[in-house]
């Protein structure tokens, strides 16, 4: 992995939060799915910010929106963005702002088979147990997401792709006439090798963090890293020009296909008779620009206000960090995200 791209690897309980499944080999016929980013005039703010509420407090918010229609017979459409792993108080906030709303539409790649059966709960196996995502959590002494939230709500829909029609996207990206696999649909098999905690990268990565739980210290320093990293995360990932060609077209489909997806089944809910008098999209905050986006210029919603939930913080004081400590971390991370946004 090039320099600067090792911060994907962060970014990515942010936007890929999934139940992981073995690479499908079924005949499942690939969505016409948009994949590329929304375009509107209006410039979008970011849902990641970096926040101080005290001296010592630094913390990685997530933003919340609601968007109102043109006509009252519509609902009114709350984007919630959230972080994959964060503190409990943060998922609790959530869960209450989602019980209130008629509709969630909630991100969740699974198999076919899960969707067909209709199930919400994304029983782990074994092997889902020793994901990146549930070490990430367990190190930095956080929750995981689809154990925090509750997901067995009547109003809970599961709104995504399956993992087979990703699948079926990617290889539309091979050559023509089938036969060698494409360079994407490598990245995406590393990618689904990593989350399940199967490949070399993912060993050395949980062996990492299992390393880093062990140190409160330690443990506090790697949570700022993830708030400066995260929190600078802005617009389009896939327009990072460092990032190979295959991991641009990898990032626009796990974002934008996606994306398209849900807003399909938006409109699905808008042309009933009776809508829902109020939705919330439940997905990961990396989403949420272009998700936006697609809101405003497809379906004329307007903004209206918005809430900032703090995912989690660091206690600088409490846990002994340095100013010199925070300055490093913050030209680290610096000098990094300036090697993906150059050109390789």
């Amino acid at each position: 992995m090039k320099t600067g791209q090792w911060l994907l690897l962060l970014a990515l309980p942010l936007w890929f939060g999934c139940k992981s499944a073995s690479p499908p080999t079924s005949d499942v016929r690939p969505p016409t799915a948009d994949v590329r980013p929304a375009t509107v005039s209006t410039n979008i703010s970011p849902y990641l910010r970096i926040a101080h509420p005290t001296t010592n407090l630094s913390e990685l918010q997530v933003a919340v929106r609601q968007f109102v229609p043109h006509t009252q017979s519509q609902p009114v459409v709350w984007l919630v963005g959230v972080s994959h792993v964060g503190e409990s108080n943060y998922y609790a906030r959530l869960q209450k702002l989602l019980n209130a709303q008629e509709l969630v539409l909630f991100e969740g790649v699974t198999d076919r088979a899960s969707r067909a059966a209709g199930r919400k709960n994304f029983e782990k196996s074994d092997e889902d147990l020793g994901s990146l995502q549930n070490t990430m959590a367990e190190s930095l002494g956080l929750a995981f997401q689809l154990d925090a939230i509750d997901y067995e709500r009547p109003h809970f829909r599961n709104s995504d792709l399956t993992i087979e029609q990703i699948a079926q996207l990617i290889a539309k990206e091979g050559p023509p006439g089938g036969g060698k696999q494409s360079k994407t649909a490598k990245e995406f098999q590393n990618l689904l090798e990593m989350m399940q905690g199967d490949s070399l990268v993912a060993t050395l990565v949980g062996a990492a963090m299992k390393l880093i739980g062990s140190s409160p210290k330690v443990q506090a320093m790697m949570k700022l890293m993830m708030i400066e990293v995260l929190g600078r995360f802005e617009g389009d990932m896939s327009q990072f020009q460092g990032l190979p060609p295959e991991w641009q077209r990898l990032i626009q489909i796990l974002i934008h296909a996606r994306n398209e997806a849900v807003l399909k089944d938006l409109q699905t809910e808008l042309r009933k008779r009776t809508p829902p008098k109020s939705i919330a999209v439940f997905y990961g905050a990396a989403h949420m620009e272009d998700m936006e986006r697609r809101l405003r210029r497809d379906l004329g919603y307007l903004p209206g206000r918005e809430e900032w939930f703090s995912a989690f913080s660091v206690d600088l004081a409490k846990n002994q960090i340095t100013g010199d400590e925070v300055k490093f971390i913050q030209s680290f991370v610096d000098w990094q995200m300036e090697m993906l946004e150059k050109p390789n």
